[in-house]
């Protein structure tokens, strides 16, 4: 059966053309909706072929795939494992393939994959399906992954509507439940068969080793901090201490793991794991005169952990103003945020001083690492942002 075409009208051919890769279906008006998953051979309106995509109405996406000038007749296997061969040679040159490393390998539109992406953990691989329809797609891409990168096996997470509980997973080849990854040399325990989030952001790797330049002999303070990889990097970069805080009792004993990965006791009294909310835990400690010299806040963009919605743009200022009445002058304040709006940390961070009156300095700003390219075409897929502030 011949692969169906699909018109494009004048604004979404510009956008193929340009390099973009997801191509919005809220602007279009396809008669008939293509199928969820469906292969569609996209033309202008003169019958030019600018590319082959897979349907995804989930996202309100057609995910562009290859193009003419890639030279493949359909989305195969061939045309998958190209793609990642491309990408696996990138991060061959960025120096992060090697044992046990853990990078990403294939980061969406960015890696001419929109619609998934995959890392590679050590021994074992993750890919990431960003709807059901495109799951098929996903398998061969999977097979693609474990095989150029010579894994041991690779999961298969789907993502649907409903946020990291809506997550299947599928496995090919053998994934163990933990094993040991390392990131410019320091382990890592991960746990590739867990929920959506194995263990370790990868996005953060240069985040990571630029804080040791500034958390030698300070006391650290880090909210958010999940298994506690910032902790140990600050911890193994000479921090007088380093206190840890999440929600959540299950990865501090996860984040205990991982110092002890790094030869740090966590049983030493420099080292503070409490379970809790950051919000509560800035509070009490503002009330005892607590003090520290770098704090770090790396929240969810959107959480319901404390029982009612937080979100990144109405309560991060609070939450920034919270921290500033525990850094003294000359105190260090590293922030991050899910978000593409170039600025946009600033702001939040602009308004949380104000609610402290207190002003501040900005001493770097940071985003995604080189093995998550994106398209000038797609700004929005550059999500990441970090900044660093001293305050007055």
């Amino acid at each position: 059966m011949p692969t169906p075409s699909v018109p494009l009208p004048a604004e979404a051919v510009t956008f193929v053309r340009s390099g973009g890769r997801d191509v919005d279906t809220a602007k279009l008006a396809l008669d008939p909706a293509p199928a969820a998953g469906q292969e569609l051979r996209l033309v202008d309106d003169r019958g030019n072929e600018l590319g082959l995509a897979i349907a995804d109405p989930d996202n309100e996406r057609l995910r562009v795939l290859a193009t003419p000038d890639d030279g493949f007749p359909s989305i195969s296997g061939a045309l998958l494992g190209w793609r990642v061969e491309r990408a696996l040679a990138l991060r061959r040159d960025l120096g992060l393939v090697g044992a046990d490393g853990a990078y990403r390998l294939v980061h969406g539109a960015g890696d001419g994959l929109p619609g998934f992406t995959a890392d590679v953990l050590g021994a074992a691989g993750v890919v990431y399906v960003y709807a059901p329809a495109l799951l098929g797609v996903g398998r061969q891409l999977a097979e693609a992954v474990q095989g150029f990168a010579r894994l041991g096996g690779v999961a298969i997470k789907v993502r649907a509507r409903g946020g990291a509980s809506a997550v299947s997973q599928e496995v090919i080849g053998t994934v163990p439940e933990k094993l040991i990854a390392r990131e410019s040399g320091v382990p890592f325990e991960i746990h590739p068969l867990g929920g959506l989030n194995v263990g370790l952001f990868t996005d953060m790797r240069e985040h990571r080793r630029g804080l040791a330049r500034f958390a030698g002999g300070r006391r650290v303070l880090n909210l958010f901090s999940y298994t506690g990889a910032l902790s140990v990097a600050c911890a193994r970069a000479g921090a007088a201490a380093v206190t840890s805080v999440d929600t959540s009792a299950g990865v501090q004993a996860w984040a205990q793991a991982n110092f002890r990965l790094s030869e740090l006791d966590p049983g030493d009294k420099r080292w503070q794991f409490p379970a809790g909310d950051a919000v509560r835990f800035l509070a009490r400690a503002e009330r005892d005169r607590e003090r520290w010299d770098l704090v770090l806040i790396d929240p969810p963009t959107f959480s319901t952990a404390r029982g009612a919605p937080w979100t990144l743009d109405r309560d991060y200022p609070a939450l920034i103003a919270q921290a500033c009445a525990v850094l003294p002058s000359g105190g260090l304040l590293w922030l991050s945020a899910n978000t593409h709006e170039l600025g946009s940390l600033v702001r939040l961070a602009q308004k949380g001083f104000r609610q402290a009156s207190r002003t501040a300095s900005i001493l770097e700003q940071g985003s995604l690492p080189p093995d998550y390219p994106t398209l000038p075409s797609q700004p929005k897929d550059r999500y990441l942002q970090v900044c660093l502030f001293r305050l007055s």
